[in-house]
């Protein structure tokens, strides 16, 4: 489904960049036909090349679903040691357990069945990347509290801000996503107006957010 790039760019950068592995296939159509959420292609793509340059060790991911992100970035990135991976749904956790393992990656990629923000809590882990894809409501309280387990020189990335442009357009908002919309509006305005982060937005996939903590350099 499009999110906010016209059908024909995106149809064209899919074609650029087929699935080659096989599970991420099987686990793409499974996504499409059960309407589960997943990172869109294009973002895959970009995060990736963002990873290899980044070269983390430790990534923390707020939304498994069905594992399909934190597998790509795993196979993909050879420099990634361990990835927490954070789902409030059991089914979807137990999906993803079970890809995982019938990938091989259960000893770099763990799972964890929680509220993202309860388990923020108590989380005292340092890491390289953060990558938030949870409930898109409460970004700004996942960015907050995850600020404290990103180590220095650290990325957060957040995906679909642009919520299939209805956070740039109030023609396209529905009703029902009102909320979402204002509070992903205030997200963004209060990470671009803080004087302690680079942020960018990217259009591409669905809108991914780029943050970064200020070094003496900057």
């Amino acid at each position: 489904m499009p999110n906010i790039n016209y059908d024909y760019i995106e149809n064209y950068l899919r074609k650029l960049k087929d699935i080659k592995d096989e599970k991420l296939r099987d686990m793409n159509d499974y996504a499409e036909k059960n309407h589960v959420p997943i990172i869109e292609r294009e973002s895959e793509e970009f995060i990736n090349f963002l990873i290899s340059m980044q070269k983390p060790k430790k990534i923390l991911e707020l939304g498994t679903a069905i594992g399909y992100s934190s597998i790509s970035f795993a196979k993909r990135n050879k420099s990634i040691e361990k990835i927490d991976s954070v789902e409030l749904k059991k089914e979807m956790a137990e999906i993803a357990r079970k890809n995982i393992s019938d990938i091989g990656l259960e000893k770099i990629i763990e799972v964890h069945e929680s509220d993202a923000y309860d388990f923020l809590v108590d989380l005292d882990e340092k890491y390289d990347l953060i990558f938030i894809d949870a409930a898109k409501g409460q970004y700004e309280k996942y960015f907050d509290s995850a600020l404290k387990n990103l180590k220095e020189e650290g990325i957060i990335i957040c995906d679909n801000v642009l919520f299939k442009g209805m956070v740039a357009e109030d023609s396209l908002v529905k009703r029902r996503k009102i909320t979402i919309v204002k509070r992903l509006r205030k997200f963004l305005k209060d990470i671009s107006e803080d004087d302690r982060f680079i942020s960018s937005v990217v259009p591409i996939g669905d809108g991914i957010l780029l943050v970064r903590r200020k070094d003496e350099e900057d």
